[in-house]
């Protein structure tokens, strides 16, 4: 079998990924995407993948994607989501996907954990709900 170049993939822990929030009122983000990397890129071209660590009542500010789809991954705990005025609960073992476009906020009703994936990869895509939308 033909050797594989280690260039073509990356592998990281979770416990190697750096925390990268700066504001104690949301939740912990480890960005993985920054050191998980594909090609030889600064970062994966095509995903973008955070993990977060929720206390009881975090919540993400409300925003909206331009172009991302999300998909949301519930490892533990309990959360109620926002998609557009419509709020329903998630736990444990559930995903979420959310079209671009769309407000959105995750609120954690129970210390939780969350896997997300973004796609495309596109920087700077998220708009909060304090900026204009019409940007």
């Amino acid at each position: 079998m033909p050797e594989v170049p280690q260039s073509v993939y990356s592998v990281i822990s979770l416990d190697e990924a750096k925390e990268r929030t700066t504001d104690d009122s949301i939740p912990v983000v480890k960005a993985i995407g920054y050191e998980l990397r594909a090609r030889s890129d600064p970062r994966p071209r095509e995903l973008r993948f955070n993990y977060f660590y929720y206390d009881k009542g975090q919540a993400v500010p409300r925003h909206r994607q331009r172009e991302q789809e999300e998909l949301f991954f519930v490892v533990s705990g309990r959360c109620r989501i926002e998609v557009d005025g419509d709020e329903f609960e998630v736990e444990a073992d559930d995903f979420v996907v959310i079209d671009p476009g769309p407000w959105r906020r995750i609120t954690a009703l129970e210390p939780s954990e969350i896997f997300a994936i973004g796609a495309p990869n596109v920087r700077d895509d998220a708009v909060f709900e304090d900026e204009n939308p019409f940007d």
